[in-house]
């Protein structure tokens, strides 16, 4: 279930950046490497929290964290 839980904060964080379905799966990939890059989160199992992932896709995106 917590697969789920990622995805759908992933996908909340999609609508709040306002990305297209190609910025969004590019955003979900770029998640994926942060975390086989050793980055982990500070969740439970080191899952990236809302906040976390919000700092990520301003990272994504290029813009002033």
């Amino acid at each position: 279930m917590a697969r789920k839980r990622d995805i759908q904060q992933i996908e909340a964080i999609a609508r709040e950046f306002q990305m297209d379905h190609m910025e969004r799966r590019e955003f979900g990939d770029y998640v994926e490497e942060c975390k086989r890059s050793g980055e982990k989160g500070s969740g439970p199992r080191g899952d990236f929290t809302y906040e976390e992932l919000r700092k990520l896709a301003r990272e994504f995106r290029g813009e002033n964290t």
